[in-house]
């Protein structure tokens, strides 16, 4: 019998957003044992340590016990990977390369290693196929289930998805899990590219109805009810185009806001970032506090982070309750269930507000589909799927001449940790609801 020591992972071979078990199994009998991760991912390379005791038997379980010392301090086997800290670069792929997001385990024991082991993260399941959307009006890209996910119909239920201020295409990480839990996924770009707005600056919602229409249009996808998923500025645009697209029946909005703003512009008014007919959404402009201008320019030159949340939290105070009344989106008119994901930390905008106050309207309604604002303790701005590093999430570089801005995002690795896992368990489940009737 070999009684070598072993590290054992279950599943060896997970999707991205799956959790993943390590146990340490043969080892010496109530000794310590640092386990290291290592893994490229997005140009970089990451790492972690959790150091633990060995019981009576010589096994270990990370999911059970509580850290000696490491990177993180809770049993949780996924901490080796959304505690991880960048240590170094490596040449980025154009997409990704096939060992991107491969976790690579060792194990010491007195300094000596004596097992290892590999976890290989999978972005899409077999079969999910990615396609350019050849459409003259629209900047998208369609991603599919494998044939064999579709439904007794041979139908796939169909969800857009929406990316936030950056611009350009939304997510492929999200899209490709989407698609491997069944989903048919337009990732639609709204502006930022060739042959849409150079900013998000009175972007037509018409454009967002073409793309549902397309979508339903689709052979293979069930044309009604469909879905809509989007991220910070692009989960505003998401709650919007639910309210105006009767296809649209289940909406699902991470640090979204319930009130439309004005287009991505700090320090002046460039009008509506959407438009119905040519004319401008009705929005609450934004406000600079006494002295923002100056504590932007000295932290800049510090290189200290910025928070623009009081931008929009005075732009709220200053309007008069007509104009706030005339931008709240009517959320009551989605026609199904709707999610709304918030950090208590949001720096970037007061997104956790706003949704409390879009779920007072849904109660005063008696909405009658389910509802639900979830609001995750120590998470910030930037909430994504999981399993991903989490500690740099903290910050984000915004491009200036000379060196960036770093806006301040708000929470903490092990908060983003939390919320990356709760929201997306409960944006599946939502979808699952809404999109399967």
């Amino acid at each position: 019998m070999d009684d070598s020591p072993l590290i054992v992972v279950d599943p060896a071979r997970p999707l991205v957003d799956e959790r993943f078990a390590v146990r340490l199994a043969g080892f010496p009998p109530r000794r310590r044992v640092t386990v290291r991760a290592r893994m490229p991912l997005d140009g970089g390379l990451w790492a972690a340590s959790v150091t633990i005791r060995t019981d009576d038997d010589g096994t270990a379980d990370l999911d059970s016990q509580r850290p000696l010392a490491g990177t993180y301090d809770t049993a949780d086997t996924m901490g080796l990977v959304w505690s991880a800290e960048r240590i170094g670069d490596r040449p980025a792929a154009h997409e990704r390369t096939r060992t991107d997001g491969n976790v690579s385990l060792t194990a010491t024991v007195g300094g000596r290693r004596v097992a290892s082991a590999t976890v290989e993260h999978r972005f899409q399941r077999e079969g999910v196929t990615v396609e350019s959307v050849d459409h003259p009006k629209l900047v998208a890209r369609l991603y599919e289930p494998p044939a064999a996910a579709v439904d007794d119909d041979g139908h796939h239920p169909g969800v857009v998805l929406l990316g936030g201020s950056s611009g350009g295409f939304p997510s492929r990480r999200v899209a490709s899990l989407l698609a491997s839990r069944g989903y048919a996924v337009l990732a639609l770009a709204y502006f930022g590219r060739d042959g849409l707005p150079d900013r998000l600056v009175e972007v037509p919602l018409e454009y967002v109805e073409s793309a549902v229409e397309w979508l339903a249009a689709r052979n293979h996808v069930r044309p009604d009810p469909l879905g809509v998923v989007g991220w910070s500025r692009g989960g505003e645009l998401a709650l919007l185009a639910a309210t105006r697209c009767d296809r649209l029946r289940t909406a699902v909005g991470y640090a979204p806001s319930a009130v439309t703003f004005q287009g991505n512009k700090l320090l002046s008014d460039p009008g509506s970032a959407w438009t119905v007919d040519g004319e401008g959404v009705p929005y609450v402009p934004l406000a600079r506090p006494t002295g923002f201008r100056c504590r932007a320019v000295a932290g800049w030159l510090q290189g200290q982070p910025l928070s623009v949340r009081p931008l929009f939290e005075r732009g709220l105070a200053q309007a008069s309750e007509k104009r706030v009344r005339a931008a709240t989106i009517p959320v009551e008119e989605i026609g199904g269930p709707v999610l709304l994901v918030t950090g208590d930390d949001d720096r970037v905008w007061p997104a956790d507000t706003l949704a409390t106050r879009a779920m007072a309207r849904l109660d005063a309604a008696s909405y009658p589909h389910t509802y639900d604002h979830l609001r995750v303790p120590g998470a910030g701005h930037d909430i994504k799927v999981p399993y991903h590093p989490t500690t740099e999430r903290a910050t984000r570089p915004f491009p200036l001449p000379g060196r960036p801005l770093a806006l301040d995002m708000g929470g903490t690795p092990a908060g983003y940790a939390r919320a990356d896992a709760q929201a997306w368990e409960r944006t599946l489940e939502v979808l699952d609801e809404g999109l399967y009737p």
